[in-house]
């Protein structure tokens, strides 16, 4: 046999989705700092355990060349997504190669698109999909993205081209200096939507379990036509959010109501950095991307009845100024389509700075 032969595979059984999940490790570990995945959930999720597998058919794939795993992606349909789109998309998530490996991930990508052909998709996306994958880094190869982005090598952006793929869409990365000037436009912020009926509050204030609950009903309703998202259920939602009750969450996130109803959420985090990135011995992160330094507001939704009242601002204001008391001296505004107009004049408002880009690639069948 070739040692340099190349094999496809499906991945089965909990050794085989370990091996899977751990090709990350191999790829990033060389940065000085990256966010490596949660082994043990990918692993539930390519097992069918998760709750979100309700929605999806999934076929986890290895390509091995003379024996070796050389690169991996879990081909996807998520029927939830297409019946709310009314599309035949399918997804291609957990995509991670090693270099050199142009031929290997030709044919990885290839049996990939084939499997999705079959099961009548008429695409397949890498990049974007509600809980299951994010958008490819464009640009600041090898610094620690924001909390969730992916930190990719440069090479997969030819990888994905030479295998047909286009450029779908561009997100972009923000990151709003919390200096004094900035800080003190925010109190008028706040004051606004007031004016308007509306109060901000903390999840912690509000009941923590109050607000993920509200959190997902508002943001299904305010992300309905949002490209690339689909509906999600409370199910999904209270696992991942509450597990994370006991940190800084609950006092970054917050909600608005008018006479006690919930027209806007934001949720919001700390400097995950020092807890879950994967860090080099005496390597510096940059205080703008980490270190204990940087809050990220990751979404942010208003019912479509309370916008253009300044609620969006106040929401992301009264969270930085929170930041900012918990001595955070960067806030991210993560992640924006950038076609979003609405979103990104939110991000100028509030003094943001572009500080990366990210695209979504797609390949029609």
């Amino acid at each position: 046999m070739d040692d340099e032969s190349i094999k496809i595979q499906p991945v089965s059984g909990r050794e085989g989705l370990a091996e899977f999940a751990s090709l990350p490790f191999q790829i990033y570990q060389g940065q000085a700092a990256w966010w490596p995945p949660d082994l043990d959930n990918e692993v539930e999720l390519l097992g069918g355990r998760a709750p979100i597998t309700a929605y999806l058919e999934m076929l986890p794939l290895v390509a091995r060349r003379g024996g070796r795993l050389v690169a991996r992606v879990t081909a996807v349909v998520n029927h939830r997504y297409n019946e709310h789109w009314r599309e035949r998309v399918g997804q291609l998530i957990h995509f991670e190669a090693l270099p050199e490996q142009d031929e290997a991930v030709g044919a990885l990508l290839e049996s990939a698109g084939q499997w999705l052909r079959r099961r009548g998709m008429d695409a397949g996306r890498s990049g974007f999909a509600a809980f299951l994958d994010y958008p490819y880094a464009i640009d600041n190869y090898g610094g620690l993205p924001s909390f969730l982005l992916r930190g990719n090598p440069d090479y997969y952006h030819r990888y994905f081209k030479a295998a047909g793929f286009w450029t779908e869409k561009g997100l972009t990365d923000f990151t709003v200096p919390l200096t004094r000037e900035i800080l003190a436009g925010y109190p008028a912020m706040v004051e606004a939507a007031r004016r308007h009926g509306a109060r901000i509050e903390s999840w912690q204030d509000y009941g923590y379990l109050a607000a993920v609950d509200g959190w997902t009903e508002v943001i299904n309703a305010a992300f309905a036509r949002h490209w690339g998202w689909n509906p999600i259920t409370r199910a999904e939602v209270r696992p991942m959010l509450m597990a994370l009750a006991q940190t800084e969450v609950g006092e970054l996130s917050m909600v608005a109501t008018v006479d006690h109803q919930l027209v806007g959420v934001m949720f919001a985090v700390p400097d995950f950095s020092p807890r879950l990135a994967q860090i080099r011995p005496g390597a510096r992160i940059p205080p703008s991307r980490g270190g204990g330094t940087r809050g990220a507001l990751i979404n942010i939704g208003v019912l479509e009845a309370w916008r253009g009242k300044g609620i969006s601002l106040a929401l992301a204001a009264r969270s930085f100024l929170r930041m900012a008391q918990l001595r955070m001296r960067y806030a991210g505004y993560t992640l924006v389509l950038d076609d979003n107009w609405a979103s990104r004049a939110t991000a100028r408002r509030l003094g943001a700075q572009v500080t990366g880009n990210f695209v979504v690639y797609r390949r029609d069948y």
